[in-house]
């Protein structure tokens, strides 16, 4: 992941956002496992539009700090389903998931 960026800022939002997005497939207060979430954050910042989408919303929904406020949706668009998709792929092919499908 270093070697995409040293932008400690942006891989932080991108773990934020990986995050939310797991929250928001999985409707579980939880996150993926460490190393699906290494694989999605590379994923958006192997990609400039991903990343600058991220850090556009991470400007916009402050992730750290603690709020009373009900969650936000993430926005919508091509970054949330490219990000979704990634994720969704992952977490069908889990040892966890192909062991207790059936």
């Amino acid at each position: 992941m270093i070697g995409l960026t040293k932008d400690t800022r942006l891989i932080e939002n991108a773990l934020n956002y990986v995050i939310e997005v797991y929250r928001e497939l999985s409707a579980e207060n939880g996150a993926p496992t460490a190393g699906t979430q290494n694989q999605a954050v590379e994923f958006i910042l192997a990609d400039a539009e991903r990343s600058r989408s991220v850090a556009e919303w991470a400007r916009r929904a402050p992730t750290d700090e603690a709020t009373t406020a009900p969650p936000q949706r993430l926005p919508y668009d091509a970054t949330y389903r490219q990000v979704a998709g990634f994720l969704r792929r992952a977490m069908e092919t889990s040892g966890f998931e192909r062991k207790y499908r059936d």
